[in-house]
């Protein structure tokens, strides 16, 4: 006898249909859960999908990502179901949103600030965990998956290696 609950099911479908782009974050990470909850409040029209991948794990295994990658990185799915990581996830993710979507514009068309942005965010990734009292993850579960940024990603990554 299959347990399974329809009714969450089709919600979970029907809010997966309705929303034009899915956020991957950790739910365990008090700092994740913060940014998260504040951006959830804003999200009114239900524009973004908000999967936990600590609870979630069937939507993460369909995404493609794994539970490394996902805990490395935040991950987000744009509406046309480009996979996007670090900052151009988090400017997906805000231009769905009332207040951040203003945010977009300044990072898209200052020069040099989305590297910057995106160093300092690879610098918070890889110490998130230790930071909130979570063990990090092992360098090898560090990677980062092949995303519309990806050589974006990389450059970033090959500077902030260099000093380690």
């Amino acid at each position: 006898m299959e347990n399974s609950n329809p009714v969450a099911e089709n919600t979970s479908d029907a809010q997966a249909m309705k929303s034009k782009v899915t956020m991957y974050h950790d739910g365990d990470c008090p700092l994740c859960k913060f940014e998260v909850k504040t951006m959830q409040k804003l999200d009114t029209a239900k524009a973004i999908r908000w999967v936990d991948i600590t609870k979630d794990k069937k939507a993460l295994e369909d995404s493609g990502i794994s539970y490394q990658q996902a805990m490395a990185r935040i991950h987000v799915q744009d509406e046309n179901q480009n996979m996007l990581s670090g900052v151009r996830g988090f400017m997906t993710v805000w231009k769905q949103l009332p207040y951040y979507r203003r945010i977009v514009p300044v990072i898209e068309h200052t020069p040099l600030l989305l590297p910057i942005l995106e160093s300092i965010y690879t610098v918070f990734a890889r110490y998130r965990l230790p930071l909130t009292g979570k063990k990090p993850l092992t360098p090898a579960s560090e990677v980062t998956c092949k995303t519309t940024n990806e050589t974006t990603n990389n450059e970033i990554n090959k500077t902030t290696n260099k000093g380690v």
